[in-house]
């Protein structure tokens, strides 16, 4: 494999870069100053030192020194990787290779689940949020979603094996919103439902909006119908969920963003149809008129009720 040679003025550039400015543009995070820290308002979990250099993303139990240290820890990238993709720049000629950061991932800690039906989260999915009951039954029964003992919506992926490596949080209370990732949790396998066709991939980045969509297709198309396409929720705006689901089903050639109608997504759209059509993928991209898919299903709804 040919690697990479930077000179030491790179080096330093990468190895100094504002991290808080660095995972803006390349992610579409934003922050907010918090105490001592930068806080993402992404995942509220992952929190820049003052410096604006050290991090620490308590939920993923990680932390490092620099850009280089998130992009290797989090990302799995190997040290050129990351100092390519901070400075933007690559320098043909060869360079001894760095051992890729390897750690064995701790246990996941999913919370525990609730007695009972569920019923708490089915009223929130299905109330609230407009979800269809077929769609929320089929996510429970295929073990996606269940409630926990705070009743909490829990949004579980699984990885080939079938063994769960990720999930997400997301509170029903409307007048205490709280969400976020389990403890461990691997953004490689957010999220995702699997159809009968997987060569074109529908990408949202909340769970919710996810199942939405299968909501919106059965009620265009026809009960079950959303089981004909193949859905992945990046739990955020980075696309590390993404890379990860291209590298396990290369069937995929077809992708579909969509991504929330704010300033965040459409600039991660924006970047992401560029990397992605260079790679040789058909990339599409539609905008909610609301602020995000569960926004538009809601307001479909109030105007013909029916539907619900």
């Amino acid at each position: 494999m040919e690697y990479k040679k930077f000179s030491p003025e790179q080096l330093d550039m990468a190895k100094n870069a504002d991290l808080v400015s660095f995972l803006s543009a390349y992610y579409g995070y934003d922050f907010k100053q918090s105490g001592k820290y930068y806080q993402c308002k992404q995942h509220d979990s992952l929190m820049i030192y003052a410096d604006r250099q050290g991090f620490v993303w308590n939920s993923r139990s990680i932390n490092g020194g620099d850009a280089i240290d998130f992009l290797r820890k989090v990302e799995g990238k190997n040290f050129p990787e990351a100092i390519e993709a901070i400075i933007g720049e690559s320098a043909a000629v060869s360079y001894t290779p760095v051992p890729k950061y390897k750690t064995e991932p701790e246990q996941l800690v999913l919370p525990e689940k609730a007695d009972g039906k569920y019923n708490r989260v089915f009223a929130y999915l299905s109330q609230t949020r407009g979800i269809s009951a077929d769609v929320i039954s089929d996510f429970m029964k295929s073990k996606q979603l269940y409630q926990d003992t705070k009743g909490n919506c829990v949004f579980v992926g699984y990885d080939e094996n079938g063994s769960a490596k990720f999930g997400s949080i997301r509170g029903t209370l409307t007048e205490k919103k709280y969400r976020g990732d389990c403890k461990n949790s691997d953004k490689r396998y957010a999220f995702h439902q699997m159809g009968a066709d997987s060569t074109r991939l529908y990408i949202f980045e909340a769970p919710i909006d996810l199942m939405s969509h299968c909501t919106m297709t059965d009620q265009a198309y026809g009960k079950g119908t959303y089981k004909g396409q193949t859905r992945l929720a990046l739990c955020g705006s980075s696309d590390v969920a993404l890379e990860a689901f291209l590298e396990r089903h290369s069937e995929v050639r077809i992708l579909h963003f969509r991504l929330d109608n704010d300033e965040a997504g459409r600039a991660a759209v924006e970047k992401y149809t560029a990397k992605y059509q260079a790679r040789g993928y058909e990339v599409h991209s539609v905008f909610s008129k609301g602020k995000d898919v569960n926004e538009d299903l809601i307001n479909a709804q109030k105007q013909n009720p029916r539907k619900r």
